[in-house]
């Protein structure tokens, strides 16, 4: 049998990782991606869905870890946001989340990143996370 303080950790520990996989997993949208070219210095993921509102973007790394040295958000109204990075993501490890100002609607995402000798290009991926639909009032029916 558990001892109550071990029981008391393992149920605290479930309710976390339930907690962060469905806050995580429900409402991230693939917003696109970019193969990385290693004869350059910064690459570009354009929006196509800027007609949705996003709150926080993610950055996933498929293939080679990249060291990122910047983020530049473009929103939807002609506005920019710039985000230092200055982070190595490696696929499969820890994403990079960046919170946004409010909600926003967004046009483009550029970010740099130190050229290294990889023996495959690595993929970015750009996922948006974004609040859940309202739902719709129910009217109370009279009986």
């Amino acid at each position: 049998m558990f001892k109550t303080s071990s029981r008391r950790r393992c149920i605290w520990l479930f309710l976390v990782f339930a907690s962060s996989l469905f806050a995580r997993g429900q409402y991230w949208d693939l917003l696109g991606c970019a193969q990385v070219d290693r004869s350059q210095d910064h690459g570009e993921i354009h929006i196509t869905r800027n007609d949705q509102l996003f709150r926080a973007i993610e950055l996933r790394v498929g293939g080679e870890s990249i060291f990122f040295d910047r983020l530049v958000v473009h929103f939807s109204n002609g506005t920019y946001q710039e985000f230092t990075l200055s982070d190595r993501i490696a696929p499969g490890g820890r994403d990079y989340v960046v919170d946004l100002p409010g909600q926003q609607a967004l046009e483009s995402v550029e970010f740099w990143y130190y050229k290294e000798p990889w023996k495959h290009d690595p993929k970015v991926s750009l996922y948006g996370n974004r609040l859940p639909a309202p739902e719709t009032e129910s009217i109370p029916q009279e009986h």
